[in-house]
């Protein structure tokens, strides 16, 4: 497991192999996905909210997602999502 997540590799398994994926659910719940796009990972299959600025992993995205866990910038470019930062999360769509 990577210790500071570096907007680069997976935080999971540390994977540097990603593909865009489509989350029906996941874009259904969180707005942030809805307006964003998704990468996950090849090695472990850890979904990741892509930086609308550089590209980067901004945030990982699971289902049991807590607040605590977002990343309120990107940690490449330092861009911040609106979206993201609105969610206060509990709120799902």
């Amino acid at each position: 497991m990577v210790e500071e997540f570096d907007g680069k590799r997976c935080i999971q398994c540390d994977g540097e192999s990603f593909r865009l994926v489509n989350d029906d659910w996941m874009s259904r719940t969180f707005r942030f996905v809805e307006h964003g796009q998704l990468k996950m990972c090849d090695g472990c299959g850890a979904k990741y909210l892509v930086c609308s600025k550089c590209g980067s992993l901004f945030t990982r995205v699971h289902p049991a997602l807590e607040a605590w866990e977002v990343n309120q910038k990107c940690v490449v470019c330092g861009y911040e999502d609106p979206e993201v930062k609105a969610w206060d999360g509990v709120s799902a769509r």
